[in-house]
């Protein structure tokens, strides 16, 4: 009876408008206001195709590196499947596409000394694209992370990932990358394909707001 209590207590809460609507279930649809938040994030960021090019000369540069000081160390790959369109959380229920490199596995690793000069010569390289380490990264938010000087995975401010680890343990050295959140260029001026929209909300178009200047109107499923 306790428990049924407090459950209708928290529902009615949740009408009376105290609560957002995901407080109890962080999983459930925020709602339109937040959603439209999170969709003028993904709009702002760069074409997912200009990220895409990035990711794969910073690849290409990482391929090098590894050849150049680490010649040991060879690779092989996991393939990682791609979505049409859709992105992780919290963009989950943005419009926008998201791709994901194939997982990089390195065996032999580099030793401490091959590792360090791998890092050394790919930071400028790094930096000139806009990435930080994840610990500056952590810093610059206000938070500490442990050093670890076998991991020299990047962040970027647009949810560009590099994974670059090093190897653990004698384990492989492991890298990929993931572009985050973005509009493919051609989203901005005509709509996704039809198989791409929400079955809801055919008529959907940029910039995907409910709010003004509009572009959506169906609930976000997801």
């Amino acid at each position: 009876m306790r428990r049924l209590i407090a459950a209708l207590l928290g529902v009615a809460v949740l009408l009376a408008g105290c609560l957002k609507p995901n407080t109890l279930d962080p999983y459930a649809n925020p709602g339109r206001k937040e959603l439209d938040r999170r969709q003028k994030i993904v709009n702002d960021r760069p074409d997912l195709e200009t990220v895409v090019q990035q990711l794969s000369d910073l690849n290409n540069a990482i391929d090098a590196a590894i050849a150049k000081y680490s010649p040991q160390t060879k690779f092989s790959s996991n393939k990682v499947g791609q979505a049409t369109n859709g992105c992780d959380d919290p963009f989950n229920r943005s419009i926008g596409r998201q791709e994901k490199s194939d997982d990089y596995f390195g065996a032999p690793a580099p030793d401490p000394a091959q590792w360090q000069q791998i890092v050394t010569e790919l930071a400028p390289v790094f930096k000139a694209t806009g990435f930080k380490t994840e610990r500056e990264y952590a810093a610059a938010q206000g938070h500490t992370i442990p050093p670890d000087v076998e991991n020299d995975s990047q962040l970027r401010d647009d949810g560009a990932r590099i994974n670059l680890v090093g190897g653990i343990n004698g384990g492989p050295m492991n890298y990929s990358y993931d572009t985050g959140c973005h509009l493919p260029a051609a989203w901005r001026t005509a709509p996704p394909p039809p198989n791409m929209r929400p079955g809801n909300d055919p008529d959907i178009h940029y910039p995907y707001l409910y709010g003004s200047p509009g572009g959506r109107t169906g609930e976000a499923f997801g």
